[in-house]
């Protein structure tokens, strides 16, 4: 499995100063490790990510499930915006994995 990518400026809309823990914390506490490595993709300043690579990462279903909420819910509900995300190639190059369209609810 490829590993996944998420971005951390879009990441950082998620704080809010008046709740002491960062929503964006909570959801990703599987998913990252304290030592995940940050990449930079498409060499853009607002581009840095943190690599997925906790014990979650290893369930494609679930980086895929993670992926889709953040693009297709709480992206455009608390950014207006759906949430980049990256997938490595096999080469190691990252590239922004395709918008997801949005839940209809």
């Amino acid at each position: 499995m490829d590993r996944t990518a998420i971005n951390v400026c879009d990441l950082s809309y998620f704080a809010d100063p008046k709740i002491p823990i960062n929503p964006a914390a909570l959801l990703l506490q599987d998913f990252i490790t304290q030592d995940s490595p940050q990449v930079t993709a498409g060499g853009m300043v607002d581009s840095g990510a943190v690599v997925l690579d906790g014990p979650a990462s290893k369930d494609e279903k679930r980086v895929d499930a993670l992926v889709e909420l953040l693009q297709t819910v709480l992206g455009p509900k608390k950014i207006g915006r759906r949430v980049r995300c990256y997938r490595e190639g096999a080469r190691g190059g990252w590239s922004e994995i395709a918008p997801m369209k949005a839940k209809v609810r």
